[in-house]
């Protein structure tokens, strides 16, 4: 499938330059690393492009929860690739200006997409030569440019072996939405779309629900599970996800919850009390809390069961105050 490449070719650096030079602003380039094999050539990318063109500054993002390097352009659009060879165009075109391919989307579509209300992660694997894989690249950066709740992941197949063995990926491009449906080759816009549309919202991913509670919409996340009357699985994830940041946005969902719809936030308590064994002690007082919040009194044996058993001050502690708002 060819060699990968990690570094920027004479001909690619003049391309850059001729790009740059159309570019009439400083354009901010975010990237994370993230104790990976391949932070070091994700960095020397970073740091060869913002050489070859001014106008890139790179900012790097120490607080992400990435499992691989990652480059985004603008909030909804990421690379977990070196966007070289075939993929460079694309890649500069939309860091200058994220409507770069909406031109590429037709009307149906548009009127289509107007409608989506709930977020669609979209991960494509390309790998460096491939020739089809640009065109679909551009198609979904046009939908992510005409609608933020389209979020693209870029993914180098071949840099990531792990990822694409993970995705069972035998061939690229191959287009994933939110984990479940997939297409290999050219995909249909239309199709995709409309697809995106008929999704049950109970069934997306710790990720989208994430991507909406970081871009501050933890009152949408409640109101849509609030309106399935229905504890999403995935957002049971969050509660207890190693990362303070992520779990004390999933506790701002609960709090809004418990105002919109008080019974449906107790029934947090089953899935937490069942996970809570498996958990680390850094992440136990914040489920207690969480409990606590809740308002379902029958997490009252547990906790009491909690001070019983835990010598953690600070577990103690979180199920005292817990078992105090309960009563």
């Amino acid at each position: 499938m060819g060699e990968v490449m990690n570094s920027i070719s004479d001909q690619q650096e003049v391309r850059i330059r001729q790009w740059a030079e159309t570019v009439g602003e400083t354009l901010t380039l975010r990237y994370t690393t993230s104790g990976h094999v391949q932070d070091q050539p994700f960095r020397s990318f970073v740091d060869q492009l913002a050489g070859i063109a001014g106008c890139i500054r790179p900012k790097k993002e120490s607080d992400l929860p990435v499992e691989r390097p990652t480059l985004f352009v603008g909030p909804h659009v990421a690379y977990q690739a070196l966007p070289l060879d075939r993929e460079l165009e694309p890649f500069l075109a939309v860091l200058a200006n994220g409507a770069a391919f909406t031109d590429q989307i037709g009307p149906d579509v548009r009127a289509q997409l107007e409608r989506l209300g709930v977020p669609a992660l979209l991960k494509v694997y390309v790998t460096p030569h491939c020739p089809f894989c640009p065109a679909t690249v551009t198609t979904l950066l046009g939908l992510a440019g005409l609608n933020e709740n389209v979020w693209v992941t870029v993914i180098d197949g071949m840099l990531y072996p792990e990822a694409a063995d993970q995705d069972r990926i035998s061939s690229a491009p191959t287009v994933i939405l939110d984990d479940q449906f997939r297409w290999t080759g050219s995909v249909d816009a239309l199709e995709l779309v409309t697809l995106m549309l008929d999704r049950d919202p109970a069934g997306l991913s710790a990720d989208a629900l994430r991507g909406m509670i970081e871009d501050a919409d933890a009152d949408g996340v409640a109101r849509l599970m609030s309106d399935h009357n229905q504890i999403f699985p995935a957002f049971i994830e969050l509660l207890i996800h190693p990362r303070w940041s992520v779990r004390l946005g999933a506790m701002v969902v609960i709090e809004t919850l418990v105002e919109m719809a008080p019974a449906l936030a107790g029934q947090v308590v089953e899935p937490l009390l069942a996970a809570f064994a498996t958990i680390d002690d850094t992440v136990k007082g914040d489920v207690l809390h969480v409990l606590g919040e809740a308002g379902n009194r029958d997490a009252l044996p547990f906790l009491s069961r909690v001070l019983e058993v835990e010598t953690d001050e600070e577990i103690c502690d979180a199920a005292s105050e817990a078992i105090e708002k309960l009563t």
